[in-house]
This record gives structure tokens, C-alpha cells and sequence, in this order.
């Protein structure tokens, strides 16, 4: 009887033995691969845009200016006019024309006017900002002040004050910018870059940057730093 019991065990504990085990292979995880969507800019206004110097009904586009300047002096007052033409007889007061002028396009794709400036200070560091509403003109007040002007709201008038910003709204022109040298002017050691740009949206800028088609800049020379 013993035996017989052994002999089963034996049987059971051989048979255990040789069984298989079938492992279980986890499945293979598919990849899912993410397209990026690539940015597309393209830029549909083509507004000629320029700074002038006005006298009487003539306007003569500016390309650079230079001169021995210090602090506090006025480095001068820039005409804005929709045009790339060098010199323009006006028919009318540079307000209405200004104001006919741009009319066109606005009308169309609803622009504003704005202003950056660039320079290098002799410590090495970059000044950029944008002058977009009248706060910004004395974002860097110690070199560099300015003033924006609307002639048209203020035709008629003998003596106009520049735009403050409780004074500004959509249906404000900027139609000149002056600029003036700060209480630290020597610390600008490269020429100055004034830019005048009209945009649409925040697309018009990247990574601090106006991009579009619609620009004109001049360049400052101050005390021979060009």
C-alpha cells in the first residue's frame, strides 16, 4: 500500500515538473507620434510709412540725423506720413492731409502707428522698447524722452501740449514724435535706431520684435557715435 502511494506521488511531482508555464508577453504599446504645427505668418499690410521734417506745405523724408547734443536738448520733432515718396508737396495743412491719407489705410485694415528704439549704452548693455501708447515714451527716461504728437484732433491750434494718456484712445493719431536727450544721453554709445511702423495685431510681433512689412527706420548719430 505504501508503495503505491509513493509510486502515485512520484507521478504527480513528475508530471508538476514538467509542465510549462507560458509566460505572458505585455503587449507591444504603439507610438504615437505628435506633428508640431509649424506657425505661419503672413503679413498683408504694405503701408508705405516714413518720418519727415515739415516746413511750410513740403515734407522731406528723413534717413539719419547726427549732431553734438547734451542733456536735455531737443534732438528733434519727426513728422509722420503714410508714404515712402522723399519729398511731398501738401495741398492742404499737414493735419488733413495726414488725416485723408491714412484714411485709406485704415479703412481698410484697421492699423495703428507705434515706434521702436534701439541702442547701446557703454556698458555693453541693449536698450530696445516699443512706444506704442503715450506711457511708453518715457520708458527709458534717463537717455531718452519723448513726446507723441496728434495734429489733426488739434488743428486750429496755436500752441498744443503732447499726448497724455488720459487723453489717448482708439481714434488718437500719432502724427509726429519728438525726441529729447536725457540726464545720462553720454551713456549711449551707438547710433540710435527710430523706427516707425503701423500693425494690426500681436502677430505683427516676435520674441520683442516688430516683423511686419509696414516700417521705416532712421538712424541718430550723437556726439560721433556712429
Amino acid at each position: 500500500m505504501k508503495k503505491r502511494i509513493c509510486l502515485l506521488l512520484f507521478i504527480l511531482l513528475l508530471c508538476g515538473c514538467s509542465k510549462v508555464e507560458k509566460k505572458v508577453l505585455p503587449k507591444e504599446e504603439k507610438k504615437e507620434e505628435t506633428v508640431s504645427e509649424v506657425e505661419v505668418y503672413n503679413d498683408l499690410n504694405n503701408t508705405p510709412i516714413s518720418f519727415y521734417q515739415l516746413k511750410g506745405n513740403s515734407l522731406t523724408k528723413i534717413s539719419n540725423l547726427s549732431g553734438s547734443y547734451n542733456a536735455l536738448d531737443d534732438i528733434g520733432i519727426f513728422q509722420i506720413y503714410p508714404s515712402n515718396e522723399e519729398k511731398i508737396t501738401l495741398n492742404s495743412s499737414f493735419a488733413s492731409s495726414f488725416y485723408e491719407e491714412y484714411s485709406k489705410y485704415k479703412e481698410r485694415l484697421n492699423i495703428k502707428i507705434g515706434f521702436s528704439i534701439d541702442f547701446s549704452l557703454d556698458t555693453g548693455e541693449e536698450i530696445s522698447y516699443f512706444i506704442l501708447t503715450p506711457e511708453n515714451p518715457m520708458d527709458h527716461w534717463e537717455y531718452l524722452m519723448g513726446y507723441l504728437y496728434d495734429d489733426y484732433i488739434n488743428q486750429g491750434k496755436g500752441f498744443y501740449s503732447h499726448i497724455e494718456m488720459s487723453d489717448y484712445s482708439d481714434t488718437t493719431l500719432f502724427t509726429a514724435l519728438k525726441l529729447q536727450c536725457g540726464a545720462y544721453i553720454d551713456k549711449i554709445k551707438s547710433p540710435i535706431h527710430l523706427t516707425v511702423f503701423t500693425y494690426d495685431s500681436e502677430d505683427d510681433f516676435l520674441d520683442g520684435k516688430y516683423r511686419g512689412n509696414s516700417s521705416s527706420t532712421i538712424t541718430i548719430c550723437l556726439n560721433n557715435n556712429c
